[in-house]
């Protein structure tokens, strides 16, 4: 890990090589203050929907019938 990494991000873009981390959740309400400080080369940003995006993403599911 780098000074400025975390460990699972690092990992994710060794082994997937995405575009572009979205982050929702508890985590994107600060995204401020950490993500600045990120290391790895994917850019990285919050979800628009910030801490709901989990629950909106979850009653859409629920509502068309989704799986993962």
């Amino acid at each position: 890990m780098g000074p400025g990494g975390l460990p699972v991000l690092e990992r994710f873009e060794a082994l997937l090589w995405p575009d572009l981390f979205i982050v929702g959740g508890g985590i994107s309400r600060k995204h401020e203050k950490w993500i600045p400080l990120l290391t790895n080369d994917t850019p990285v940003v919050p979800a628009e929907l910030r801490n709901t995006a989990g629950i909106v993403g979850a009653a859409y599911a629920a509502k068309t019938a989704t799986t993962p």
